[in-house]
């Protein structure tokens, strides 16, 4: 297993334990930003920059995305 592999793997168990602590909508609680598990994604996502990986969203990805963008611009109008 190479070193992205190994980050990838970490950055899912991160996720995992983000659900357990913020709920399956982790992303979008305020609680989860700078939170220690958000601290540790941002390392883990850096050095996978740094590696040279690029991830290439889903069209899935990006539709939660548009909608968590939509969601925000509401609450704060």
């Amino acid at each position: 297993m190479n070193e992205i592999e190994k980050l990838l793997e970490l950055q899912t168990h991160l996720a995992d334990i983000a659900a357990s602590l913020y709920g399956d909508l982790w992303i979008n609680n305020d609680k989860f930003w700078g939170s220690v598990t958000e601290r540790q994604m941002g390392l883990v996502t850096n050095r996978m920059i740094d590696l040279g990986y690029n991830h290439e969203p889903t069209k899935i990805e990006e539709d939660i995305a548009e909608l968590l963008r939509s969601k925000r611009k509401k609450r704060k109008n």
